[in-house]
């Protein structure tokens, strides 16, 4: 028999509930009282038509010259658009449940998430946000961990499928 018996109680405790479904980070950050690199920004893009998901720290943006360096792929980094996404998935980004999704598609997980005891990532609706840590993060993605992904800008060179 397990040591240690999880709850629900203990797993409705990690999963927040936004009051209004179209946030920003920044919005999100100030509601759940952190920090916005603690709220994970997951950005799906292609390297040579391969999609890639990329789970960044809200106050980071992507270089895109290093995923695929990273992920050791050839090709064009390109954004994928939002009817990709969803045709992929079945929903938009802003519902996206990152950890399930990376169970199917490589996945890189920037480095400066680390910074943070407790993260926060988007939980399959627009409105839900799970805490996690970034060690059950990385165990849960089996990620390629990543110091080169973050950029503290914006790359306008990232092109949109």
């Amino acid at each position: 028999m397990c040591d240690m018996l999880v709850t629900l109680d203990d797993l409705l405790d990690n999963v927040h509930i936004l009051t209004c479904s179209t946030r920003s980070i920044s919005d999100i950050a100030e509601e759940l009282g952190t920090e916005e690199g603690a709220i994970i920004n997951p950005i799906m893009c292609t390297v040579n038509g391969q999609p890639v998901l990329i789970m960044m720290a809200g106050d980071k943006a992507c270089d895109p010259s290093q995923v695929s360096r990273v992920l050791n792929l050839h090709g064009p980094v390109m954004m994928m658009a939002h009817d990709q996404i969803v045709q992929l998935t079945g929903s938009g980004v802003e519902a996206l449940y990152p950890v399930e999704l990376a169970e199917r598609i490589p996945t890189i997980l920037d480095a400066s998430l680390k910074r943070f005891n407790l993260l926060y990532s988007r939980a399959g609706c627009a409105r839900c946000l799970i805490a996690t840590s970034f060690s059950e993060l990385s165990r849960l993605t089996d990620g390629v961990i990543s110091y080169a992904v973050a950029s503290p800008t914006w790359h306008p060179h990232m092109s949109t499928n």
